[in-house]
């Protein structure tokens, strides 16, 4: 039994959650509204973590919060709006009392970061499968308390499961429950994914698994993490440098913090290389959008970044897959039945 388990029971709901949460896009982050104890937040939305963190300096205790004797040390990847810059916490856990989209979950376990590194908003809030964190008596580690998780433990959501219906235009929405036939467009597509700890896609063979389709060619079969909490694609920079060559980009390289991380680049008169992905048995491509596929561009216009790049943190053939391929899509997360299912927003 997991350690985060037995502490689900800690918390409580205190009322029906609604259908859907508006969420708006800054920075290449999405954000959503939050209260936790008498203090308002907005916390990054990240399919990509686990639980609830306030940045550095943030939280203030109050008469709702409960200090607890969890910690734990968690390193982020993509915590800048290029998909550049990691960041490592130092967290220590509190029980207090969540307020998001106008109801309260009483003494739900938060982060609560003492030390670390700068994040997007002011923290994050994890919507990952539930974490696979052993359960040890005598730890003082915890991965942290869900809120997905905790709703659906305590039966308040059900189906258990939620969407991300993010649009073009940096606006969006969260969705419970069953998908929203009146938000999507055309065929739906469900991936099998992990149980524990991540969005990422699981398949019998390597002829089964997705394929990373450039222009049109596919390029190679990968194992895809679906994250929205990371602001781009991002791939093993072998991988990375490998296609940029292939398209005509030019490659620079960096190193931070002892990460190297590859990125194209290219002259923003030409037509971009699209990015794209199929899923088999069908061989239907599903690309990026191509304003999405920018990351930003030199002052005077002529330059451009791509919003794909390498990161030594990424081995083949993991590819992560961020918010920039979620943009335009109704994507569900379903909990109970450990799928990722997609389609176009309508």
């Amino acid at each position: 039994m997991r350690a985060v388990a037995a502490l689900l029971f800690g918390a409580t709901l205190a009322y029906a959650f609604p259908d859907t949460v508006s969420l708006r896009l800054h920075e290449g982050f999405w954000l959503g509204d939050f209260s936790i104890g008498p203090q308002n937040f907005s916390l990054t939305i990240d399919t990509g973590s686990f639980a609830i963190l306030v940045k550095e300096g943030l939280y203030q205790p109050s008469e709702s919060s409960q200090q607890t004797n969890f910690s734990e040390f968690i390193q982020f990847s993509g915590a800048s709006e290029d998909g550049i810059a990691p960041a490592s916490e130092l967290v220590s856990f509190v029980r207090d009392d969540v307020k998001f989209a106008g109801g309260t979950v009483v003494n739900l376990l938060v982060g609560n970061i003492t030390q670390g590194d700068d994040l997007p908003g002011d923290g994050v809030a994890g919507f990952s499968p539930p974490s696979s964190f052993g359960d040890d008596p005598s730890s003082d580690e915890s991965a942290g308390q869900g809120l997905v998780e905790t709703l659906c433990q305590e039966g308040d959501l059900s189906p258990c499961a939620f969407a991300l219906a993010l649009g073009k235009n940096g606006t969006g929405s969260l969705v419970f429950g069953e998908i929203d036939e009146s938000k999507i467009s055309g065929d739906v597509t469900v991936l099998p994914t992990m149980e524990h700890d991540a969005w990422m896609v699981v398949n019998s063979t390597e002829a089964d698994s997705p394929m990373l389709v450039i222009d049109g060619k596919p390029f190679s079969h990968i194992v895809p993490l679906f994250d929205n909490g990371t602001p781009n694609i991002i791939g093993p920079p072998q991988q990375v440098l490998e296609i940029f060559k292939s398209v005509g980009y030019n490659v620079t390289q960096q190193t931070n913090d002892g990460i190297t991380s590859a990125l194209g680049t290219y002259d923003c008169a030409r037509t971009p290389a699209r990015f794209g992905f199929s899923f088999p048995p069908s061989d239907v491509v599903h690309y990026i959008d191509l304003a999405a596929n920018e990351l930003n561009r030199t002052a005077d216009g002529r330059i451009c970044t791509a919003n794909v790049l390498g990161t030594s943190t990424v081995d083949a053939p993991q590819w992560l897959i961020g918010q920039t391929w979620f943009q335009g899509r109704y994507v569900q997360h379903d909990l109970d039945n450990n799928t990722l299912s997609f389609a176009d927003l309508a």
